[in-house]
């Protein structure tokens, strides 16, 4: 993972933003941080796609797993089960997304 994207995007956000393309979250959690788009659901709700864990290592941050609802069937990847690559993959183009909403530059 991109250690320079993720930093860039944890010094611009932090909690829940509304963008114009949906909502995205970045939260602490024990393991080290939940970094998720968010889109609407029916009933007002927002629904992850994707959700993804994020353990901290030393200084680096490293993608650990990824739980998508809207994809059917759901999406739930755990490095433990040998899916780190794409978890990586799909923490890259969360960032990208997120630096391109927010017209942040590395």
């Amino acid at each position: 993972m991109n250690q320079e994207k993720w930093l860039l995007v944890k010094e611009n956000f932090e909690g829940t933003e509304d963008l114009t393309d949906g909502y995205y979250r970045l939260r602490s959690i024990e393991e080290g941080y939940e970094f998720a788009y968010l889109v609407a659901g029916p009933c007002g709700d927002k629904i992850p796609h994707p959700t993804i864990k994020l353990r901290k290592e030393g200084t680096h941050i490293q993608p650990i797993a990824l739980r998508d609802l809207e994809e059917t069937p759901i999406l739930n990847l755990t490095e433990v089960e040998g899916d780190r690559k794409k978890i990586e993959e799909q923490t890259e183009q969360l960032l990208d997304r997120f630096i391109k909403i927010k017209k942040l530059s590395i």
